[in-house]
């Protein structure tokens, strides 16, 4: 019963921080400088300026806002109740043997006791696969956060050294940046 309750917790936590990480990576660069013409440079040349130094700076830092870094996503593929499809029936399987080389020792009736160990066999393999399939679920949710939390640091530091370059070339052109 844990692991429908655990499985929806692990997709909500990828999907909220899926939506956090993408509200950091929106290129704001324009919103984080402001740029005065010192020497009386027009309108027109402001933004031609800026234009050849916003190509100048991607060059420099190798950082383009307009496309940020994103991370990969992973998908996979389970099925609905989290267990691996087969897995069942092989349990029950091994469990309907397993039952019959018991009973065979008892000189029971084997044929009970294979279908005992068949149903047995059945639902501890299905528990066995859906445990395993909840930790690869939880191992991919820890593997997509940690690549998101990489994706925004690539992004914020890509961003800073794109900021200094584009700096460093309109204050050459003329202009006071903050």
């Amino acid at each position: 019963m844990t692991v429908f309750w655990r499985l929806p917790k692990a997709i909500t936590t990828v999907f909220m921080v899926s939506i956090i990480v993408m509200g950091f990576m929106s290129p704001s660069y324009a919103a984080e400088q402001f740029v005065f013409p010192e020497q009386g440079q027009s309108t027109e040349q402001q933004q031609s300026d800026e234009a050849s130094c916003d190509a100048w700076a991607t060059g420099q830092s190798g950082y383009d806002p307009s496309q940020p870094v994103t991370a990969s996503a992973n998908n996979t593929d389970v099925s609905a109740q989290g267990s691996e499809r087969g897995s069942g029936m092989r349990g029950a399987m091994a469990g309907a043997a397993a039952g019959a080389a018991i009973a065979e020792l008892g000189d029971d009736d084997r044929s009970d006791a294979a279908q005992n160990g068949a149903w047995i066999g059945a639902v501890a393999a299905r528990r066995q696969s859906r445990r395993a399939n909840q930790q690869q679920i939880e191992q991919q949710a820890a593997a997509q956060q940690q690549a998101q939390a990489q994706a925004v640091a690539a992004n914020e530091q890509g961003n800073d050294d794109f900021l200094r370059a584009r700096a460093a070339c309109l204050g050459a052109k003329g202009y006071s940046v903050k």
